[in-house]
């Protein structure tokens, strides 16, 4: 914990676009400056210090751990060095706001958990939907037993990049290609945006009993399915159906082939005594909930307006600030990590799985 009113120093650790994220989100909070970025890209880096006025800049990890007064750093690598970079931040007693998922592996993201445990240092993954105050009421409201018993979930992650160029034209921007390859640390769908919808579902309906997941790779229409040093062979949609501790049944799935969806999250949740729905491409702040008596004929949808919630990285300085911890920690990251290990295990095996 720091002085009440000390202004926070955080490192940006990856200064590709998901690090420019971070910066600015960083740069709206009042007592945080950014006072260094690191890439193994040093031009990359220096380009993003000057538009983002940064006063350092490194291509060596072990010297940016030592800058002086440094709090916390945003890890916005590929997965591949998330645990790596991690690792070594825990270790200098760096406080650590990670980009997902966790890890590639779970005995990464197991050895990510230990490392911060026994450094004792605020350790959070930007599951960056949480910062939705929808998805924060409607948490609560489910769990307090608004719709009764969870009965039934049914959850999506939706884009379209792969058929249209709404974001850039994948076929010649490395920023879409290494999440098309297993070799570039991709983890796929299932990784990039199958972590969010696991973590986000078990937010609302509680942690999953078993599952049975369907990965697919799918031709893209070029010759051997490779661009340049980019072998295109990560998963593009999965399918899970799960059964969750509670009880209820659900299918989650997400795929980058969804036309006209650029980025669509839902969420339905139905209860034995009503139903939510969030859908967060068109609204953050707005959920529609149906309630009613067991017995009621009629039941209608009716849309209410959350209150609005802090963001993860608000959260993140806070925490370190305070010491207070969020639940979006490597705990749980680690638990959505095992639900993606036992979701390739489910595909390989093309059977159930119990999640253990």
């Amino acid at each position: 914990m720091v002085t009440k009113n000390r202004t926070i120093n955080i490192a940006i650790v990856g200064t590709g676009g998901m690090g420019s994220a971070h910066a600015r989100n960083y740069n709206k909070l009042r007592g945080t400056k950014l006072v260094a970025c690191y890439d193994l890209n040093l031009k990359r880096a220096k380009a993003f210090a000057t538009e983002f006025k940064i006063p350092a800049v490194y291509d060596n990890l072990s010297a940016l751990l030592k800058h002086p007064g440094l709090d916390g750093i945003s890890n916005v690598t590929p997965d591949a060095a998330h645990a790596e970079i991690a690792i070594a931040a825990a270790k200098a007693g760096i406080h650590i706001l990670s980009e997902k998922p966790l890890a590639t592996t779970y005995n990464e993201g197991r050895a990510m958990l230990r490392a911060t445990r026994k450094a004792g240092i605020v350790n959070m993954v930007n599951f960056s939907y949480r910062d939705s105050c929808a998805l924060q009421t409607v948490a609560k409201r489910i769990a307090r037993g608004d719709i009764g018993r969870v009965m039934h979930v049914e959850t999506s992650y939706l884009q379209s990049w792969l058929t249209q160029a709404a974001w850039g034209e994948w076929r010649t921007d490395p920023t879409w290609l290494w999440r098309l390859s297993k070799k570039h640390g991709s983890f796929g769908t299932l990784g990039d945006i199958g972590c969010h919808l696991y973590d986000a579902t078990c937010f609302l309906a509680g942690p999953i009993k078993n599952l049975s997941c369907r990965l697919k790779t799918f031709p893209k229409g070029i010759k051997g399915n490779r661009v340049g040093e980019y072998r295109l062979d990560a998963n593009d949609s999965f399918v899970t159906h799960a059964e969750f501790k509670g009880g209820a049944l659900g299918v989650i799935h997400a795929t980058r082939w969804a036309s006209g969806w650029h980025n669509q999250l839902r969420f339905n949740i139905y209860g034995d005594e009503g139903g939510i729905e969030v859908d967060l491409e068109n609204d953050y702040t707005a959920y529609r909930m149906c309630r009613g008596k067991k017995n009621l004929a009629t039941q209608n949808w009716s849309t209410y307006n959350a209150r609005a919630t802090p963001g993860m990285y608000k959260r993140f300085v806070n925490a370190i600030r305070t010491g207070e911890e969020y639940p979006s920690d490597f705990k749980n990251a680690l638990q959505v990590q095992n639900y993606l290990h036992y979701s390739l295990i489910s595909d390989d095996k093309q059977q159930t799985v119990t999640i253990k």
